[in-house]
């Protein structure tokens, strides 16, 4: 074989045993662009909750994975940091974290991270120097290391005590201090070591040392106390001190700063010359953290479970080594060995190596140690223009090298090549991206769109020629990948899905099991099981019988990226390698789970070159990335035992005021009412890869289900109503570790209308309201019962006063009928011959007849206000005259009983008025009866006068006995007197005519009053604002009526006694009367004699008297006629006119009243009603 293989050095030129994958520590830089506030790193230490601190030239941080929280001076805050200049940290059993200042002291911070507690030796002298350099926690006390003040011990109830030469000490500036594992504390000084005995110190000499020597540093790791010395360094351990062989290269100027020792037991070294690895019995070499190769001291380390580390960066940054660092190698230009770029073929060597072959013709060998070899230069000058697509190593050692141009074969020095326009044995058309050993030894290669060949590797003839469009069944070879079944047939995974070559017939035929979707990259895992990769998801299927058929299919939902595969590999563990251009996939059939496995530093690319990807046969997985570089992985390595990281929340903030306001990040949150933006953050702290870290959280009666976060850790809420909420979080880290799940409660207090005082008083309102409301529906009730009672008194009382009515009415009738006859009889025997008492007898009964009368009309006054139909007929009228007529009338009554009447008018009285004169004449005719009625001994007055704004005031006046307080009240009364039935006794009357008088002063909008004292008479006063009218033109005076004699009268009267009276005081004034008792009658008189009046009853039985009249008119009877009838109502006369009456008489009726009728209706006057 030819072929020279060059062995490199191995790294940092030290003779290390390799692993499957070459120990190359790549660090992930956080730096300024991460929040990091200075890339001088002093002080490193992780807390309880697993954040680590970073104590730094210009402030402290605090580290999540993702970002940082920065402490720095502020002047203006109290309780801050005081300074920026860090030089130690510690985190006590407290969970506090003690910050020292440069020339500050030491401010410790809470274990909420709200506020700094200062310890300086103005306020606490045991503390020797504010220069504090060292600090170590021994159970729950604190020891602090200044400069040049000694040693200082913090108890956990805050007691100090200090402890300086004078207790053992060996100096009193201390740059170190450690606990071991027995619990001791070292002291590290500049003039030596000490350890704590007893109530004091005791001085360590190092063994073998020349002088007590400085020490640098104190650090208790698993293996035993580490001392680094000016001198060297020394290991304590069970009580031996042991020097290893590589302790002098770390003296000064090179001393031991750090050290860390790992899961593997090798050592992390920081030394005054920068970061340093000691493998096993090997000596330390130099690491290199990039940037310009000057020696920079490296003063802190921090190790964390499963071999990551933390290692400051000057100029840079803070640099992590992820846990899994030993799994991966990164090749990167030539100070890794490589000697070229862009590795896109990649081949299996005879001696378990890899073939590389990269841009520009460059082809070199990877061996099994880690060494990289290129061909001879002679071999490199040959190859100077080709780009390989594909490279392998056949059973004879011969290296096979595709390329745009065609097939390259290396064998023995010499170079064999073949090309598409070769007359004997040309390539197919196109690139060649494919070249496969057989285990048979023959050779396949395709070519992408020109098709596939079978080739003898010895000879290179070419035994199958599989050409595209041709009966080949390639159809445009449209070629993604190639891969060797287990009897060494070829299978494609092409654009219109999975071929397999059919040897029987010589041709590709597809798998239809498989689809006809484009496949990127296919991989077997043993004879039975392929994978396959498109666009929708990595798909697996099984060799059933003669078929294949697809039993997984992992997609977007279990975390794979819709995106084409570079290459598709399977370890010895089955499981599934897939290469990206977004990074390196690993999918795990067992555990069900996707997995990136990302380097994400700085220096590593994670975009991968197409079909640049093999498994070695130890396990090393090989890929050629974007950037020019080889990733190593080390599939072989076993996965690092199953973990449980720890989830915490990290800031609860609430937006106030346009800006987001932190909050403690604790259990029982208790927000303002007013706060409806919540975000809340959670912070899985697993450093290894926190990009890949997955979050879930879930609301109790807000989210259906578990909702997924990403990488952010992070949830808004926004309108979240009042009430109290329980917010669930887990997490995930890059390795599938699933973390605890954690809690967070907190509360929104409603407003305080919402608020549980609210409520109680809306109960007790809603009570109080609810009986308001059963109390209100309860005299609702009852009022309604009342109103029903009083509806049913109003009817009851209606249905009597229309009775009541009714009867009234039909007494009035009934009464005036008879009184017609008596009063008509009496008259007729008044003016016949009588004796004196005779004639007395007949005055008798004339005046029962004419005060059975009055009570009658009474009777009917009050029935029509009681029922609301008493109705004024109001009109202008004169005032002085009717007032002078009423005096006429009362004068001659007031002298018969020899009482002096006197009437005045005032000035003022308005000449006339409009209101109804009848009913004025009645009020004041019946205030001044009752008053002569009354008076014995003295006189009646009546005095008017003008009523202001506007009508009249009438005041009667008697000196009469006078009413009393109770009378007075009783007075208007209905059918009441002021001494009751005695006054009726003695003066007679009803007791209505006040009541009367009252309600038709309250009709006009008037009223009576009364002012008596018993002894000294009465005083009625009448006010009735009645508005002043323009006086009425003075009628002419109207002649007097000449009786009319020997009429020829029809009288129609179906009571007999009333039609003899009526008949008499006719004749009497010398009239011929016929009369007829009914309305036929009358018909039949009215057509058989001629008649010069006719006098008719209304209420005759048959036909009425309006319905007679009728009949009259119609037959032709132009003479008047006259009612007479006994109705009281207000519309019998309306309806008598209408009717074609010419006169309306109310009985009873006297020969006066008829003759003046008969008078009127003959002239053609018609009188008043």
């Amino acid at each position: 074989m030819l072929r020279r293989i060059a062995l490199l050095l191995l790294w940092v030129a030290c003779a290390c045993s390799w692993a499957a994958a070459p120990e190359r520590p790549r660090f992930r830089i956080v730096g300024p662009a991460q929040g990091l506030p200075s890339t001088e790193i002093k002080a490193l230490v992780r807390d309880a909750e697993g954040y680590l601190w970073i104590g730094t030239a210009d402030g402290l941080a605090r580290h999540d994975g993702i970002g940082m929280r920065v402490w720095r001076h502020a002047p203006d805050i109290a309780g801050g940091l005081p300074g920026n200049n860090v030089q130690a940290l510690l985190v006590d059993a407290q969970d506090r974290v003690w910050v020292a200042v440069e020339g500050e002291g030491v401010s410790v911070l809470d274990a909420a991270r709200q506020h700094f507690r200062a310890l300086r030796k103005a306020t606490h002298p045991q503390l020797g120097s504010d220069d504090v350099w060292a600090m170590a926690r021994q159970g729950d006390a604190v020891w602090l290391g200044t400069y040049d003040g000694g040693l200082t011990r913090v108890a956990s109830d805050g007691g100090m005590r200090h402890y300086g030469v004078e207790d053992g000490l060996p100096s009193p500036t201390v740059l170190a201090l450690a606990v071991d594992a027995a619990g001791v504390l070292w002291v590290g000084t500049t003039k030596g070591l000490a350890r704590q005995r007893g109530a004091g110190f005791e001085a360590v000499p190092l063994p073998g040392a020349e002088g007590p020597g400085m020490v640098y540093a104190l650090s208790a790791q698993p293996d035993g106390l580490w001392v680094g010395s000016a001198l060297g360094v020394w290991r304590h351990a069970d009580g031996n001190w042991t020097q290893p062989a590589w302790a002098p290269m770390f003296q000064r100027p090179n001393a031991l700063l750090a050290i860390v020792t790992d899961a593997q037991g090798d050592h992390w070294i920081g030394s005054q010359r920068g970061l340093w690895y000691q493998q096993g019995g090997q000596a330390p070499a130099p690491v290199p953290l990039g940037g310009p190769a000057i020696p920079r001291a490296i003063s802190a380390l921090l190790g964390e479970k499963g071999d990551a580390l933390w290692v400051p960066v000057l100029g840079r940054g803070l640099g992590y080594l992820r846990s899994d660092w030993r799994q991966m190698a990164l090749f990167q230009g030539p100070e890794d060995g490589l000697h070229g770029a862009m590795y896109r073929a990649l081949g299996r060597a005879g001696d378990g190596g890899v073939w590389l072959g990269g841009l520009g013709g460059v082809v070199e060998h990877l061996g099994t140690d880690g060494s990289i070899a290129p061909l001879t230069d002679d071999l490199l000058e040959r190859l100077r223009n080709v780009k390989p697509a594909a490279i392998a190593e056949d059973a004879a050692g011969r290296l096979w090298i595709a390329h745009r141009g065609g097939l390259l074969r290396i064998a023995n020095g010499a170079v064999d090549e073949w090309t598409a326009e070769d007359a004997k044995a040309p390539v197919p058309p196109g690139q060649v991206g494919f070249v496969l050993p057989a285990r048979d030894g023959r050779l396949w290669l395709a070519a992408i769109g020109g098709g596939v060949q079978q080739r003898d590797p010895a000879s290179g003839a070419v035994l199958r020629d599989l050409r595209a469009e041709g009966d080949s069944g390639l159809g445009e070879a449209d070629i993604e990948d190639m891969v060797l079944a287990a009897d060494g047939a070829p299978w494609l995974a092409t654009s219109t899905g999975v071929l397999r070559f059919a040897p029987a017939t010589s041709r590709f035929v597809p798998v239809a099991a498989m689809g006809a979707g484009r496949v990127y990259a296919l991989a077997f895992d043993g004879p039975d099981r392929l994978w396959l990769q498109r666009l929708s998801g990595l798909e697996e299927y099984r060799q059933q019988g003669d078929g294949w058929r697809r039993v997984a299919r992992i997609d977007t939902r279990h975390g794979m990226p819709a995106v084409a595969a570079s290459a598709l590999l399977v370890d010895a563990r089955h499981r599934v390698w897939i290469t990206t251009s977004r990074g390196l996939y690993r999918w795990d059939p067992r555990q069900q789970r996707l997995a990136h496995v990302g380097v994400r530093d700085e220096a590593g690319g994670e975009e991968y070159l197409d079909r640049a990807a093999l498994l070695r046969d130890d396990g090393l997985l090989v890929a050629g990335t974007a950037d020019g570089g080889l990733r190593m992985v080390d599939t072989a390595l076993a996965d690092p035992p199953p973990r449980r990281p720890r989830l915490h929340f990290d800031g609860i903030a609430v937006r106030r005021h346009g800006r987001w306001q932190e909050l403690p990040a604790r259990a029982g949150v208790q927000l303002a009412q007013q706060d409806r933006e919540l975000r809340i953050r959670a912070r899985l702290l697993d450093f290894d890869d926190p990009a890949a870290n997955r979050y879930w959280a879930r609301l109790d009666g807000f989210d259906r289900g578990w909702v997924a976060l990403g990488s952010s850790g992070e949830r808004v809420f926004t309108g979240l109503g009042p009430g109290r909420y329980v917010l669930r979080m887990r997490a995930q880290d890059a390795a599938g570790n699933p973390s605890a799940e954690q809690v967070l409660v907190f509360e929104i207090p409603p407003p305080w209308w919402r608020s549980p005082w609210a409520l109680v008083a809306y109960v007790l309102a809603g009570l109080l309201l609810l009986g308001l409301l059963a109390w209100n529906y309860r005299a609702r009730l009852h009022r309604r019962h009342a109103w029903q009672l009083a509806e049913e008194k109003r009817l009851l009382a209606e249905q009597a006063s229309q009775a009541k009515s009714r009867f009234l009415a039909t007494l009035g009738h009934e009464v005036r009928t008879p009184m017609t006859g008596v009063l008509g009889m009496a008259e007729l025997l008044q003016e016949g011959p009588l004796d004196e008492l005779q004639r007395g007898y007949v005055q008798a009964i004339r005046r029962a007849g004419e005060h059975l009368l009055r009570l009658v009309n009474d009777a009917l006054d009050l029935a029509r206000i009681e029922a609301g139909k008493l109705e004024l007929v109001p009109a202008d009228f004169a005032l002085r005259p009717l007032l002078e007529e009423i005096g006429a009338l009362m004068a001659p009554l007031a002298a018969r009983k020899g009482l002096a009447f006197f009437e005045h008018i005032a000035d003022d009285v308005p000449v006339a008025v409009h209101g109804d004169r009848t009913r004025v004449q009645q009020i004041l005719l019946n205030l001044l009866g009752n008053a002569v009625k009354f008076t014995e001994i003295g006189q009646v007055t009546l005095e008017v006068e003008a009523l202001q704004p506007q009508g009249i005031r009438c005041v009667v006046a008697d000196t009469g006995p006078g009413l009393n307080p109770e009378q007075r009240e009783r007075l208007f009364r209905r059918f009441e007197q002021a001494e009751g039935a005695r006054t009726a006794a003695r003066y007679g009357g009803s007791g209505l005519g006040l009541a009367i008088s009252q309600e038709l002063a309250a009709a006009m909008g008037g009223r009576i009053t009364v002012d008596s004292t018993p002894g000294q008479g009465t005083r009625f006063v009448v006010e009735l604002p009645l508005a002043p009218a323009a006086a009425p033109e003075e009628e002419a005076p109207v002649e007097p009526v000449e009786p009319v004699r020997d009429l020829q009268l029809l009288l129609v009267e179906d009571d007999p006694i009333v039609a003899q009276a009526i008949a008499g005081l006719l004749q009497a004034q010398g009239h011929a009367v016929a009369h007829v008792g009914h309305g036929l009658g009358a018909l039949a008189e009215a057509a058989a004699c001629r008649f010069d009046a006719a006098l008719l009853d209304l209420d005759l039985p048959g036909m009425d008297g309006l319905a007679l009249a009728r009949m009259l008119r119609t037959q032709g009877f132009t003479a008047p006629l006259l009612a007479v009838t006994a109705r009281s109502d207000a519309q019998a006369e309306a309806q008598a006119r209408a009717a074609g009456f010419d006169a309306f008489l109310r009985k009873p009726v006297t020969g006066a009243m008829l003759a003046r009728a008969l008078g009127s209706v003959l002239a053609g006057r018609t009188p008043p009603a």
